[in-house]
Parts: structure tokens; C-alpha cells; sequence
């Protein structure tokens, strides 16, 4: 599983030099083994050596957060474990990836949920923020939308009084996710394991380049998705694709609705004869202790009666 991660990341960076992911050995891979190709480069975490190495502290940072917002969005599968253990710099500032043990999926509907909720917050708009959670149906449509809201400028708010490089995207959605609780959201696994990696990606890319504007490197990345993601040609091919695949499940509905109406007689249900006959073994054999407690009752009355 581990090497097919890695396999799957892999193919969604082929055409990216900035990220890249070392190739499996499958003939070397088995249930207890995994072999990959053996890359050469710097630990991200070792500021002296990429320093050293005339590597540029910007452009790594850029490369690994663009990496994972493309992961994230542009996928729909992320590493999750991106501690600076497992991240290696190479000649040209590319971002080197290992161990795929851990990864993270979102669908589109939560990608276009979470894409739409930063959106927001970066724009001040905390009714829209509180309104995607309603629209994504994580939040009861009994709970207040504008106390939602309320809820959530309490967290922008302070938000807008610092420097870009003291704002975390991935502190903000815990924040959130406290408060969310009160208001009945379902705990959503997937959103806390993102929660987590952005907390852990922002650790590593600061300890890069402490001045770091991870927002500003995020917001064009956020509206671009978005924009093409919304894009009428999306919505209508999204359209086009669930009705294909509404269309592939008719035959199967017809069948089992045709089925369902052949069961029911005038007279009401008609089970099939192997249900009724199941039914039917089924009753015979609940009902055997009570026939031998009959019988044993009448034998026993016959013998006092002759005494």
C-alpha cells in the first residue's frame, strides 16, 4: 500500500520538476519490504548545509508549499506526514519526498469546502465562511447561520492584527474545529489530518525562511482552483459525468424495481418460494421445544390420572 502511494504521488507530479517522488522497485517490493530508487540531496531541516550549498531558502519554501497545495487540491491526495525528516532539497531547489506511509484524501466536494472556507477568511467574509459549512451540510441547518458566523469572526478578528508571518492557516482551522463543535459538526476526520500536516508543513517552511508569507503563497493558488473549479465548463463536464454515471446504475434500478413489483401479489406480498421455505424451516424449529413440552405436559397428566 505504502509503494502504491508512492506510486500514485508520483504520477500526479510527473509533469512537475519542483516535487518529486523517488520511483518503486517493484520487483524488490513485497508485503514486508519496500524498495525505492535512491535520490541524493539535502535534509530540509539543515539550513547550514542548504546555505552552504547555495540552495535558495525562497524558492524551497515555494516549492514545497505549492507541492502541498496542489496535493491537496489540485489531487485530492496528500502526504500527511511531512516532518523534516522525510523532505529532502535538491540541485535545483526541487522538494524530495520520502516514506508514504501516511496519506490523506478529500474528495471535491471538501477540497471546493475547504478551498472556499480559507477564500473566506481571507477576505473577511465570515458569513460565507459560516455558509459553507451549512452548504457542505457539516453544520445542522437548526443551528444559527449568522451565530456561526459570529463564531467565526471571534477567530478572524484577532487574525487581521498581526503580521502575515505570524498567521497559521493550520492553528486557524483547529481553532475552528473547537468551536465547530458546539455548534453539532460531525467530527471530520480527513479535515483534522489536513489540519495537522498544514501545522506541521508551516513549521518546516519557517524554519526555512522565517519571514515567510505562506498566505500570500497560498491565496493565487486558492483562487486559481477555484476559478477553474467553478468555470462553467467544469460544472457542466462534473454534470455530465454524474449523469454518466447515474445512466450506467439504471439498468441496474430497473432490474431490482422490476423484481420488487414481481414479489408483490393482489393479495399483498409474495415472498420466493426458497424465502417462504426458509421462513417456514425457520418456524418448524422454534417451534419444536414447545411441542415436546406439550407432549411431556399430556404424558405426565395421562400417568396421574392412572394412578
Amino acid at each position: 500500500m505504502e509503494a502504491a502511494a508512492a506510486s500514485e504521488l508520483a504520477e500526479n507530479f510527473a509533469d512537475d520538476e519542483t516535487f518529486q517522488v523517488p520511483a518503486v522497485d517493484w520487483q524488490r517490493t513485497g508485503r514486508r519490504v519496500l524498495t525505492l530508487e535512491r535520490i541524493e540531496g539535502i535534509p530540509v531541516h539543515d539550513a547550514e548545509a542548504l546555505d552552504a550549498a547555495g540552495r535558495d531558502p525562497e524558492r524551497v519554501v515555494e516549492n514545497l508549499f505549492h507541492a502541498f497545495l496542489h496535493q491537496v487540491f489540485r489531487d485530492g491526495f496528500f502526504h500527511a506526514d511531512l516532518h523534516p525528516g522525510n523532505l529532502f532539497v535538491g540541485e535545483d531547489n526541487e522538494i524530495l519526498a520520502v516514506d508514504f506511509g501516511i496519506m490523506g484524501r478529500l474528495d471535491k466536494a471538501t477540497r471546493r469546502f475547504v478551498a472556499e472556507l480559507l477564500l473566506a477568511f481571507l477576505t473577511g467574509d465570515y458569513r460565507r465562511a459560516a455558509e459553507v459549512h451549512f452548504d457542505a451540510g457539516y453544520i445542522p441547518s437548526s443551528q444559527s447561520v449568522d451565530t456561526f458566523a459570529q463564531a467565526c469572526r471571534s477567530i478572524g478578528e484577532p487574525i487581521f492584527g498581526l503580521a502575515a508571518t505570524e498567521i497559521s492557516i493550520g492553528r486557524l482551522l483547529a481553532q475552528l474545529f473547537q468551536i465547530t463543535e458546539t455548534f453539532a459538526m460531525p467530527t471530520q476526520p480527513q479535515l483534522l489530518l489536513l489540519q495537522k500536516t498544514m501545522v506541521v508543513i508551516e513549521g518546516v517552511t519557517r524554519s526555512i525562511k522565517p519571514d515567510v508569507n505562506l498566505w500570500a503563497i497560498a491565496e493565487p493558488v486558492l483562487a486559481d482552483w477555484m476559478a477553474e473549479t467553478m468555470a462553467p465548463e467544469t460544472r457542466l463536464r462534473e454534470g455530465l459525468e454524474s449523469a454518466e454515471g447515474l445512466a450506467r446504475k439504471v439498468p441496474k434500478l430497473l432490474e431490482k424495481a422490476e423484481l420488487a413489483a414481481a414479489m408483490v401479489s393482489g393479495e399483498g406480498l409474495r415472498l420466493h418460494p426458497d424465502s417462504a421455505r426458509d421462513i417456514a424451516t425457520e418456524q418448524v424449529r422454534r417451534r419444536r421445544p414447545l411441542q415436546f413440552l406439550v407432549w411431556a405436559s399430556l404424558g405426565l397428566l395421562i400417568i396421574l390420572l392412572a394412578l
